[in-house]
């Protein structure tokens, strides 16, 4: 009886233990992974700024749509932000609202852009998320030192061969976790059309609250 209980722990032993090579190197392909993420988004980062710089043309306009589009996951930002709303809507109705949320997510990002064009910015680091990787950076501006730096975080997962930003935390407030109060309430208070109503409003407006 003792030789079999003392069977039975070896062999519970044997299939239990995860080697210690084994997790250091799932942490060095995370560590790798987070790299790639992050020399990405700072690749995508500067090319940005980049066009931003050069004469505001329609030409520019249109650079800054492409590349804007080979890093920010439209679809997903937007299947995030409308939560169970999602699953509710045809086909139609949601194509319609993720090219209005492009639209509005690529002003404001503009806008974010251009306000720090000037500043130093500085990439802080990376972190293990749910789905994926978040790359941290911080901006600061040159002109006025005593203004505290603005963090600019960018949550990303792969997208086929390339990473993808579904969100984008501005001093720890979520982009999508905004878009999702503001549709929500939108949605509660005029229903589906009344947001729609809104969006298409805002696009000819300054300001970004729905």
């Amino acid at each position: 009886m003792k030789r079999f209980l003392l069977i039975s722990i070896v062999l519970a032993s044997a299939f239990t233990h995860v080697p210690r090579g084994s997790a250091q190197e799932t942490e060095a392909a995370t560590a790798a992974q987070a790299a790639k993420a992050e020399a990405f988004i700072k690749t995508k980062h500067n090319k940005v700024r980049a066009v931003l710089r050069k004469p505001d043309t329609p030409k520019r306009a249109e650079e800054l749509t492409d590349l804007l589009g080979e890093f920010l996951d439209y679809q997903r930002l937007a299947e995030l932000s409308l939560a169970g709303e999602w699953d509710k809507r045809s086909k139609k109705e949601l194509d319609h609202f993720v090219s209005l949320l492009r639209q509005l997510v690529e002003r404001q990002y503009q806008r974010n852009m251009e306000s720090t064009l000037d500043y130093k910015v500085k990439w802080v680091g990376t972190e293990a998320i749910d789905e994926g990787v978040k790359v941290m950076s911080s901006a600061r501006s040159v002109t006025k030192k005593r203004q505290p730096p603005i963090t600019i975080d960018y949550s990303m997962s792969r997208g086929g061969k390339d990473w993808k930003v579904f969100d984008i935390f501005t001093d720890d407030v979520s982009l999508v976790r905004n878009y999702k109060r503001q549709f929500r309430r939108v949605i509660k208070e005029e229903g589906w059309k009344g947001l729609i109503d809104r969006m298409e409003k805002k696009l000819g407006a300054e300001d970004e609250l729905i």
